[in-house]
């Protein structure tokens, strides 16, 4: 990691926590199954709507998954709650480590760049609990600013195309730092890109199913990654 000049990643929200709790109208309903179900099934749902139709906004994207997760798993639909899901994605919370490590990450002088599956709207809610003292994001790349969405190849190289015409930085000084193995990881081993997995407990969504997904580097928290990468740059 001794190279590294810029960390392009979407680590840093809790989609599954966030997504549990938007998603109480389906898991009070008796007949739903557990959560792990839950969550492959929607998982595997929501990507499919993102392969066949790249330029839906993501809260269209949930808002139509939340349909056919309810058919697919025989649930009572409601608009009402369908909509309401779609339109949570900025009150997601981020995890507690991930501002610190921004932090960290930012005092070292790493380019910090988002790559998120997100729409431009839904980010913009999430940010204001990111940023703050120790500054802000360098740059985002949202999939509406795109027009596809990740594991698309394209968007890992407008990402790429873009950190060279702006700052000079080469594909080999980029680090892919990520949860999903699906969205990040694999698409990133498959282009040659160096990664770190960040090994969240009890991830189901981009993970499960993965297994023979191998990043060149894993760590359980952002806080770990930061201070290792911190340690890193100090020792050069």
């Amino acid at each position: 990691m001794d190279n590294v000049k810029a960390l392009v990643f979407d680590c840093y929200g809790d989609w599954e926590k966030g997504s549990f709790e938007a998603l109480q109208p389906i898991f009070e309903q008796k007949t739903c199954p557990d959560p792990e179900r839950v969550f492959a099934t929607l998982g595997k749902i929501r990507a499919k709507i993102q392969a066949e139709d790249k330029t839906m906004l993501y809260p269209a994207v949930l808002k139509e998954a939340y349909r056919l997760l309810t058919g697919e798993l025989r649930l009572w639909y409601d608009e009402e709650a369908a909509e309401s899901y779609a339109l949570s994605v900025g009150s997601w919370p981020a995890f507690p480590d991930s501002k610190e490590a921004l932090s960290v990450l930012h005092s070292i002088g790493m380019k910090l760049i988002i790559h998120s599956n997100v729409d431009n709207a839904s980010f913009e809610d999430t940010r204001k609990k990111l940023e703050g003292d120790w500054g802000e994001f360098d740059n985002v790349f949202t999939a509406e600013d795109i027009g596809s969405y990740k594991p698309d190849f394209r968007n890992f190289h407008y990402v790429l195309e873009k950190l060279e015409e702006e700052y000079g930085i080469e594909s080999n000084e980029v680090l892919i730092v990520a949860n999903s193995k699906r969205a990040d990881i694999a698409p990133a081993k498959r282009l040659g890109l160096k990664s770190v997995w960040i090994n969240r407990p009890q991830a189901i969504l981009g993970v499960k199913g993965f297994e023979d997904v191998k990043p060149d580097f894993t760590f359980d928290s952002m806080e770990e990654f930061a201070e290792e990468l911190k340690a890193v740059k100090e020792d050069q």
